[in-house]
């Protein structure tokens, strides 16, 4: 403490690069942001990050979205509720699956040639390289989310869990499968984000078609 204070007394300017990293750090050392399951359910409160691609950054529409949960969630955490800030990556797994395709593509490669189980661990490689970008940048901006139970696209539980409740919502009738214009890959056999698709602007023939009306 004596040597804070020192430290402290030298210090003309204030630095938040070093205050916030130590203060941020005493909040997750502390365990703040991952209680125990406590009470009923109906006596908590939880926000499920919508995850962001694990292929990209956050940008400044992920920074407002995430201060207005943080606000919530530190609201009723002050309250007294049991409160969880869920925090997941990739909210569409085939994003991943694109650049790693791409990775494959420029090795002369194909996720065909190595096959399924060498695609995935390609997959999980490319989430260690990259993932925890946005990850930092959560905790950069004080993001009081539940860093311990990280979850990703590709987790085994994570994945059994989102098909049961697909298959449930599925057998009640809330969900249904039906034809919708959609961005189709025909590589990647799947749909694929407006941010994945190449885009092309061409030169072409608008035209109209006149149906004269039966009483002129």
């Amino acid at each position: 403490m004596k040597d804070r204070s020192k430290a402290l007394e030298k210090t003309t300017r204030y630095d938040p690069s070093e205050v916030e990293a130590r203060v941020f750090r005493s909040w997750l050392e502390g365990g703040y942001f991952s209680p125990e399951p406590q009470g009923e359910a109906e006596e908590g409160f939880s926000i499920a990050v919508p995850p962001p691609n694990v292929t990209g950054v956050l940008h400044m529409g992920h920074a407002l979205n995430g201060s207005i949960q943080d606000a919530l969630i530190r609201l009723n955490r002050m309250r007294g509720k049991p409160t969880r800030w869920i925090l997941g990556t990739d909210h569409a797994g085939i994003a991943t699956q694109a650049q790693v395709e791409k990775e494959l593509e420029r090795e002369g490669s194909s996720r065909r040639e190595i096959g399924r189980e060498a695609f995935i661990e390609r997959v999980w490689e490319w989430r260690e390289r990259h993932g925890s970008q946005i990850i930092e940048q959560f905790k950069r901006l004080g993001a009081s989310a539940d860093y311990e139970r990280e979850r990703f696209t590709m987790d085994d539980a994570y994945a059994k869990a989102v098909t049961r409740v697909f298959v449930e919502l599925h057998e009640r009738g809330h969900i249904y499968r039906d034809n919708y214009i959609v961005n189709w890959d025909p590589g990647l056999r799947s749909a694929i984000s407006d941010l994945d698709v190449e885009q092309k602007t061409l030169t072409d023939t608008r035209y109209s078609i006149d149906y004269p009306l039966a009483d002129g």
